[in-house]
């Protein structure tokens, strides 16, 4: 089986790339306790060239087992395609994936190697996928075979995904036109976009049409080093899992769930979701991948849904969804005083395959993710937000300045399924209004605001008086932007001034 092949040649790496990602800050903050993928077995297939012999490895080597050299010290690689040689794409991979100095999961020791032809024939050329070695892969190549096939390959995939356990992340092509059929159109893995937008965009369109992808996009150059920095950070993630004794802290929808409910929105002032039926935004996903907000929320540990409980603002729960329409409950509260500066939850949960090779089939429950206001455990009549498509197997929920108080985010279903759930209520003081006086000039700075919603900036000579409207302002009918600038007009000694916003609650 014979697929269309992609890459570009390797880019240099980009020096912000890790701090972008909450890398640098996590590994400042953790010293010798950073997870590095140490004990987590990898895998990695290339888009090769057509060679003898094949072209696919980050050293030559194989087949079968050798060791690594230079930045692989330490590692040792399997040339699972048989013998090759170093290939300038594979290296570049590698260097975001788990190379030394430079990857994100640079403490792992064994990585299993593959050209992408051979890794879809053993994908769909038996009874049911092979079971390859390595709890987290990486694809960073796309193409296609043909309309039959496709679908029945991205299945064998999902099911391979269940049924081991695997974590994979796969890339989009590095354009904006359509999706290519293979990986980007799966349902269990990650898929990577860039933060410049410069991936495919338009949804899936094989095997289900309409879902959105990317889920996670990082700021690099090309997607084929977005993917290998999602998978890297998957793998230090499941290092972590993996040590603190929770099997289900291992499970692929979990790490996917932190993943997804950690994506930074912090350089994308302009991130939108535009309906509730739409889990993500259309062109950055779920936001940018940030493997320290991922890992706090890991850390925060599983709090199980309860109807009379609170969980901490920040958690994760491995759950089966019930068709009952009360569904599964998480509390949890704002301290008075306190901002939830951002909240972001995610769902995700697995569709069921069945069948043999060739004729695989696929059944998709439909699960619901809801953020009401509570007050003593009794919920608001309406959502003050949610995430609600009927065709994705995410939903996802996020916002700025979540006011003080109770909450209660619910999980729904069609069926019972089993889903990872991952929130995160990060705490702060919500929008702020400084004086600032350069040159006597006055000007008024507002600061951590929601681009999406409207302020209102009030005057008042005495505080008798009254307010008066001086500006009203939405930074998203500009350039979204958390902050905004204000030049007052008022030439009295003294006069004072306010912010106003409506609150969701």
């Amino acid at each position: 089986m014979m697929a269309a092949l992609l890459f570009a040649a390797p880019a240099g790496l980009q020096a912000d790339w890790r701090d972008d990602i909450g890398y640098t800050q996590l590994a400042t903050e953790l010293g010798a306790a950073l997870p590095t993928g140490a004990g987590i077995v990898l895998l990695q297939s290339e888009a090769n060239d057509v060679t003898s012999p094949p072209d696919y490895l980050p050293q030559d080597g194989g087949p079968g087992a050798f060791a690594g050299a230079g930045v692989y010290n330490g590692k040792t690689f399997y040339a699972e395609s048989g013998a090759g040689v170093a290939f300038n794409h594979a290296q570049s991979v590698a260097s975001y994936y788990y190379a030394n100095g430079s990857g994100i999961a640079q403490g792992t020791t064994e990585i299993h190697n593959y050209t992408a032809t051979d890794f879809i024939n053993r994908l769909y050329s038996t009874n049911a996928p092979q079971v390859f070695p390595g709890r987290v892969q990486n694809h960073s190549w796309i193409g296609s075979t043909d309309a039959t096939t496709d679908p029945q390959l991205l299945r064998a995939m999902d099911y391979m995904i269940n049924r081991d356990g695997v974590i994979t992340a796969v890339a989009l092509d590095n354009n904006t036109n359509a999706m290519p059929a293979l990986l980007g159109n799966n349902y269990h893995a990650l898929t990577a976009g860039l933060r410049s937008g410069l991936h495919s965009l338009g949804g899936t369109n094989t095997d289900g049409s309409g879902r959105m992808k990317p889920d996670l996009v990082v700021n690099v150059g090309e997607t084929s080093y977005a993917s290998p920095a999602i998978a890297g950070t998957a793998a230090a993630l499941l290092q972590s899992a993996v040590a603190s004794g929770n099997a289900n802290a291992q499970k692929p929808q979990v790490i996917k769930a932190q993943m997804l409910a950690g994506a930074s929105k912090q350089n994308l002032p302009q991130w939108l979701r535009l309906s509730t039926a739409a889990p993500y935004d259309a062109v950055f996903g779920a936001g940018e991948l940030n493997i320290r907000n991922a890992y706090y929320i890991q850390q925060a540990g599983q709090k199980t849904s309860s109807t009379s409980a609170e969980s901490p603002s920040r958690g994760w729960d491995y759950g089966a969804s019930t068709s009952i329409s009360t569904g599964k409950r998480y509390f949890f509260s704002i301290p008075a005083g306190r901002y939830a500066t951002t909240f972001s939850a995610a769902l995700t949960w697995h569709r069921l395959i069945t069948g043999f090779t060739g004729n695989y089939t696929s059944t998709l429950s439909d699960l619901n993710l809801q953020l009401y206001a509570s007050t003593s455990f009794t919920p608001g009549s309406s959502p003050i937000y949610a995430s609600t498509s009927s065709v994705d197997n995410v939903e996802h929920l996020f916002c700025y300045n979540l006011p003080p108080g109770q909450y209660m985010l619910v999980v729904t279903a069609s069926a019972n399924t089993h889903y990872g759930l991952a929130w995160d209520a990060q705490l702060g003081n919500g929008p702020a209004l400084a004086l600032q006086n350069s040159g006597g000039q006055l000007q008024l700075n507002a600061a951590s605001l929601d681009p999406q919603l409207s302020y209102i900036i009030e005057s008042s000579p005495d505080l008798v008086s009254g307010w008066t409207t001086e500006q009203t302002f939405r930074t998203a009918d500009t350039t979204p932007s958390f902050t905004y600038t204000w030049q007052p007009s008022q030439t009295a000694s003294r006069y004072f001034y306010r912010l106003r916003w409506t609150p969701v609650r």
